[in-house]
């Protein structure tokens, strides 16, 4: 079998979904994806050795390069990271019409705005038809969204984005060792740099945790983005704060190890696979009410806390709130993170996506 995947941006998560594919169903993997103007800087190439595994890079074509090149590749199977790159839809009208399955991928949450109602109308009406078979959401917001454009129950599938899980959950193994004896009083953030992700929100809320609270948990921020420069800032006159640079999973994973809490203050965050990888990882969460992933992940009061979108205050006192347990709870937290993380996995998320497949041979 044949998979091609037409994508924007990959990152390290993407990787063993693509490594299921060729393992547990002898498929081979080509993947168009850019690799100009990126916001991080994953070199995928770099991180599997399968040689069924094809990356090519986005800039080197014009669209009907890619028409040429998927005539000529012929795939069984193609996933497209929704609508936002143009430049695909030559190649998806050909591919559909010859009778190829095609699956968008939407991780969106339905916000009822004029743009995305205007958006729907033209989906539903002209790009479902032409383009698509199957729309692909990661949970139950996305799937919302996915009805308002026009998908069928039969034409929705779930679990698009997982973690790497096996990776991630080495951490959580952590939960009854080192922890246990001497847990981390740090709260973690990865992520980008930037106003829509909260970062602003973040150290305005960690002021006010040392500050109102008396708060005694450090802050560890790895990422990179347009507010690395106030995140340093903070720092210096906050000697709570530590900023990191793009890290590797491998190394996430060890900051996961060594920290106590993994926040998300996104004002705006679609899914958030970053959600679950620190499940995951076995940490409590404290989770802005945009968190896409939120629903799937977060339990208040079970495995962490939500807070209002866009309050420094709110995000303080849920800081406070988390910080102020007792280890015993904060462990039982972490546990409960990392079963709530359990519900999706990379080989649930291969096999969701070649589930339409085996779902076409059976009619």
């Amino acid at each position: 079998m044949k998979v091609l995947y037409l994508y924007t941006e990959l990152l390290g998560y993407n990787l063993p979904i693509f490594e299921k594919l060729v393992n547990d169903y002898g498929a081979t993997v080509d993947v168009i994806h850019w690799s100009q103007n990126k916001l991080t800087p994953f070199v995928p190439s770099a991180n599997t050795d399968s040689t069924k595994i094809t990356f090519h890079d986005r800039s080197a074509f014009t669209p009907k390069a890619i028409v040429d090149f998927v005539t000529e590749l012929s795939p069984d199977l193609v996933y497209v990271t929704g609508w936002m790159d143009r430049g695909y839809f030559p190649a998806l009208r050909k591919l559909k019409s010859k009778g190829v399955t095609i699956v968008a991928g939407l991780d969106s949450q339905w916000t009822g705005s004029v743009r995305q109602q205007i958006g729907a109308l033209l989906i539903r009406w002209v790009y479902k038809k032409l383009f698509y078979n199957y729309v692909w959401v990661p949970g139950p917001l996305q799937y919302e969204y996915a009805r308002r454009i026009g998908f069928k129950k039969t034409e929705i599938i779930c679990n698009l984005l997982s973690g790497n899980s096996d990776l991630f959950s080495l951490a959580a193994a952590a939960l009854d060792q080192e922890k246990l004896n001497n847990y981390p009083e740090t709260f973690l953030y990865v992520g980008r740099f930037a106003k829509a992700k909260g970062i602003d929100i973040l150290i305005q809320a960690f002021d006010l945790y040392k500050e109102k609270y008396k708060g005694t948990w450090k802050l560890n921020c790895i990422g990179n983005g347009p507010l690395h420069d106030d995140l340093i800032s903070a720092a210096k006159r906050n000697d709570g704060i530590t900023v990191e640079s793009f890290l590797s999973q491998s190394d996430l994973v060890t900051r996961a190890k060594n920290a106590g809490a993994f926040i998300l203050p996104s004002r705006y965050e679609p899914w958030g696979v970053v959600a679950h990888e620190f499940s995951t990882a076995g940490l409590p969460l404290i989770f802005s009410e945009r968190v896409g992933a939120r629903p799937q992940f977060l339990i208040d009061h079970l495995n962490g806390y939500t807070f209002y979108n866009d309050s420094p205050q709110d995000l303080a006192y849920q800081m406070h709130l988390m910080s102020s347990h007792n280890v015993t709870k904060l462990i039982q937290m972490g546990h409960m993170s990392a079963h709530l993380a359990s519900q999706i996995t990379p080989e649930i998320t291969t096999a969701s996506l070649m589930s339409v497949k085996t779902r076409e041979m059976r009619y």
